[in-house]
């Protein structure tokens, strides 16, 4: 089922080795923040998170990625998102947000552009974050140079920032002048944000037996079910042939060939094997073909992160 969006919700956070790492993925994360071993694509898999804290970004993009850098939570007193155009701008201000009710102080959004004057692209972005975010105070500023921004935040501001992407600041903060990101008087987080994934929005594995009864699973108000033996997918039985069928049917007479998803398979996929179906679920199985979990046609639709808006 959709997450709720509230910026005060608990979400599975990973985090690996690296100077803040596990304490930004605990503010983060709460309880749920947990550590990643030797195989991160399968501990995130496992923990089903939605966030990982990590020392440096890389090509890593089975979910969205935090990356501290001289983070200070204890002389934070302040959170700012650098918000434009770039695809990571919508993940940076749902984090600003997210430290600013964990650390109890200000969070805000700052679109800082080079040019002198009104900016026609502000003018357009500001409203999709105050959509996105109405809990989140934005503005627009000159800044000839990021360092002129990075030099004008108070003290114990701490800088969240999207990866290189289409935004202008975005792209001379990681140019020539990619040191001013330890000039952050709080430290600089830089986020990137990746696809949601099938593993992110499935339930656990609920499956019934090839000898079940076609009438006993009608009696338990059944539609259409997954189909297991021992673990692995068998198939699916549609509501209707269920229906249709002779009560005393096993479900392995009934069964039929189910479309699968695996547990990294961007939800895009997901979507579109539900529009080819007319199946309210998918079975999720992992690399042997045993059933890890199921996906649900009315959970395809939250973000990526809850934060996110």
């Amino acid at each position: 089922m959709p997450m709720s969006q509230d910026h005060r919700s608990e979400v599975p956070v990973a985090w690996s080795r690296g100077p803040g790492c596990q304490e930004l993925a605990t503010i983060l994360g709460g309880a749920s923040a947990v550590q990643v071993d030797g195989d991160p694509v399968g501990s995130c898999i496992r923990t089903r998170s939605l966030l990982m804290v990590t020392r440096k970004l890389s090509s890593f993009d089975l979910c969205s990625v935090a990356v501290p850098t001289d983070f200070d939570p204890d002389a934070t007193t302040e959170v700012v998102a650098a918000v434009g155009s770039g695809p990571h701008s919508p993940l940076a201000a749902a984090i600003a947000l997210r430290l600013g009710y964990r650390l109890d102080v200000p969070a805000r959004g700052v679109y800082a552009h080079g040019a002198p004057g009104p900016v026609p692209s502000a003018r357009r972005v500001l409203p999709e974050i105050v959509d996105r975010f109405p809990a989140l105070q934005v503005e627009a500023i000159h800044a000839p140079s990021p360092a002129d921004m990075v030099d004008a935040l108070p003290a114990g501001a701490l800088l969240i920032v999207g990866a290189p992407g289409g935004s202008w600041f975005q792209r001379q903060f990681f140019g020539p002048g990619a040191r001013i990101r330890h000039r952050a008087p709080s430290g600089t987080i830089v986020v990137k944000a990746a696809p949601r994934r099938v593993y992110q929005a499935m339930e656990p594995p609920q499956a019934y037996g090839p000898q079940m009864r076609a009438g006993d699973a009608v009696a338990l108000g059944l539609g259409d079910i997954v189909v297991a033996a021992t673990g692995t997918l068998v198939g699916i039985v549609s509501s209707a042939d269920l229906h249709r069928a002779d009560p005393d049917r096993e479900l392995a007479d009934l069964v039929a060939h189910a479309p699968h998803l695996e547990p990294d398979e961007p939800m895009d996929h997901a979507i579109e094997l539900f529009a080819e179906s007319n199946t309210a679920i998918l079975p999720v199985v992992d690399r042997r073909g045993r059933l890890v979990g199921v996906l649900y046609r009315d959970g395809t639709g939250a973000s990526a992160l809850p934060w996110a808006g």
